[in-house]
């Protein structure tokens, strides 16, 4: 009778056991879950702080681009100018000594702007923040587009520059050397390969340019006849700041970026670049491409300033001339709208706000000649310049269309097109008027010292808004425009420019320290838009493109148009 008390009691304890490990295993799990959750969270806690602190060192970066950018090329741009005037022998001539000096710091700025604008390339490649531009290229154009840049430095260094002719094979299929690329990024990596070639060539060598072509790839010789690279370097060539010798970037002037910016851009289009030394004297330098890669995960699509406000106005039943003229505007810079006929010309020139119209006289239904009069017939339209595209000759002009502005006859040049409507946008008679908007004093003094022999009138302006009141004052021919100013930006004096309808499509060159996205290029565009880098762009080639510039938009081209199209 007593067992049955004993058993249930040893099963109590027994029971009583088994609960005790299973909570002492509870526990245990817990302390080392709770133990897991601690280190996770502390770990999250370091991956935050890296994350953080990455982050911090980026934007340091960022800043210091930045501050290389601007702080770094405005004054180097001034220096450069400066010392270019002085050599050119504005304050008259000056003895051996002096010039022996002047080249001096002048080949000595050039080689630190060069450096400079290496690092800031090769960081905006690696940082993702220059995006191809993806088109059908030709490598054989490109090669010679770069023989055709270079030969004045390998005359210099009495080398000769070789394309080697084309193969049986590539002369009969002469697409196997096409391929889908960006061809100013290409066109760089082939001048540096070139100016690398030449500078370690012996006088009176050669250096050639072999292309070929396999089932899926496109492949680029550059031979040279130098001392050759050295086993060992090989590789190491395309690394930053490597040079075959520590003396080279004294001697030879690089900076030992040049071949890292070449495999940079070539991987980029995921190709390979390498070297290798010749049996005989010098060194080949090959570049393989895919002849198409996959445009879509590359390219940027255009951003083209928005339709209707400000725009050229195209009116052809030619679907072909519409697309080819409305190719070159945009690339201009102008908005272009297209009407197909005289009836849609009417609707679009009244509903959107258009600067002139480039019209065709012979279309179906509605006349040019119609239409001219209809236009000149609504006080909404009545005012707006109108070009004659014709394949009549201008000499009729008096006699068809005296209503008409300009007349660019079929088939047209396109220089003479953006004469003759720069002509009816923008009359104006003596020195071409430029605005100067620059906040460095030392960099505005040069620029304008570098237009004082040519047809043209600078004022400047050190702020945004003394920029404003001098357009609203005297509005210019065309505007030079730096974008860091001291009470506001460029970009937001252009957009003031874009609300005023006698500014919007004026000229504009922006000058700047920094690099430009599409984006930042796309807000910026009024009328014909040039984008241009300080220390890469000279003074004086500021001014030569300025007075090009002026020179499409004075009234001497009516002359040129006139004449008829070039031959």
């Amino acid at each position: 009778m007593h067992i049955f008390p004993l058993l249930g009691y040893l099963s109590l304890l027994t029971t009583s056991a088994v609960l005790l490990v299973a909570f002492l295993r509870v526990q245990r799990t817990n302390r080392d879950l709770t133990d897991q959750l601690t280190q996770a969270r502390e770990q999250q806690h370091q991956h935050t702080l890296q994350l953080t602190h990455r982050s911090e060192l980026d934007t340091l970066k960022d800043e210091f681009i930045s501050t290389v950018s601007h702080e770094l090329r405005t004054p180097l741009t001034s220096i450069r100018g400066a010392l270019g005037l002085l050599s050119s022998g504005i304050i008259g001539d000056v003895d051996a000594k002096a010039l022996n000096l002047l080249r001096i710091a002048v080949t000595n700025t050039d080689r630190l702007i060069r450096l400079i604008n290496d690092i800031l390339d090769l960081e905006r490649m690696e940082s993702g923040r220059a995006p191809l531009q993806i088109r059908r290229c030709s490598l054989r154009d490109l090669a010679q587009q770069a023989i055709d840049t270079m030969t004045p430095m390998a005359d210099a260094n009495t080398v000769h520059l070789a394309l080697e002719p084309s193969t049986v094979a590539q002369a009969a299929y002469p697409e196997a050397l096409f391929f889908d690329g960006d061809a100013d990024r290409i066109l760089q990596v082939l001048t540096n390969l070139l100016s690398n070639a030449i500078k370690f060539s012996p006088a009176a060598s050669t250096v050639r340019i072999h292309t070929e072509a396999a089932s899926d790839s496109i492949l680029l010789k550059v031979v040279d006849e130098g001392r050759g690279i050295p086993s060992d370097k090989l590789d190491s060539i395309f690394d930053r700041f490597q040079q075959i010798e520590p003396s080279d970037a004294r001697q030879k002037g690089g900076t030992g970026l040049g071949l890292a910016i070449c495999r940079s851009i070539v991987q980029q289009h995921s190709g390979s670049i390498w070297a290798q030394r010749n049996l005989g004297p010098g060194t080949t330098l090959y570049m393989m491409l895919p002849r198409t890669t996959r445009a879509t995960d590359v390219a940027v699509p255009a951003q083209l300033p928005p339709r209707g406000e400000g725009a050229i106005l195209v009116c052809d039943d030619d679907a072909g001339i519409r697309t080819v003229v409305a190719e070159h505007l945009t690339r201009q810079g102008y908005t272009v709208v297209e009407a197909s006929s005289g009836e849609q010309a009417l609707i679009l020139a009244a509903e959107h706000h258009v600067e002139a119209i480039l019209l065709d006289l012979y279309m179906p239904g509605l006349s040019g000649w119609e239409t001219l009069q209809r236009l000149r017939n609504n006080p909404i339209t009545a005012n707006i310049p109108v070009v004659v595209l014709s394949v009549l000759s201008s000499t009729l002009r008096p006699q068809l269309t005296g209503d008409a502005q300009g007349w660019v006859q079929k088939p047209f040049n396109e220089n003479l097109l953006f004469a003759e409507l720069g002509r009816v946008l923008h009359q104006g008679e003596g020195p071409a008027y430029v605005l100067l908007v620059e906040d460095d004093e030392d960099l505005a003094s040069v620029l304008t010292a570098s237009f004082q022999d040519a047809a043209v009138h600078v004022d400047h302006a050190a702020t945004r808004q003394q920029a404003i009141r001098q357009c609203i004052t005297r509005p210019p021919d065309l505007l030079i425009l730096d974008l860091t100013l001291p009470d506001g930006d460029g970009f937001s004096l252009v957009e003031w420019l874009r609300q005023q309808p006698t500014l919007r499509t004026m000229p504009l060159v922006v000058y700047s320290g920094r690099e430009m996205s599409e984006g930042e290029m796309a807000k910026l565009r009024l009328g014909p838009t040039e984008f241009l880098t300080k220390a890469k762009v000279q003074p004086q080639e500021v001014e030569e493109l300025v007075l090009s510039m002026v020179h499409r938009l004075r009234t001497k081209f009516a002359d040129l148009a006139t004449a008829g199209p070039a031959a």
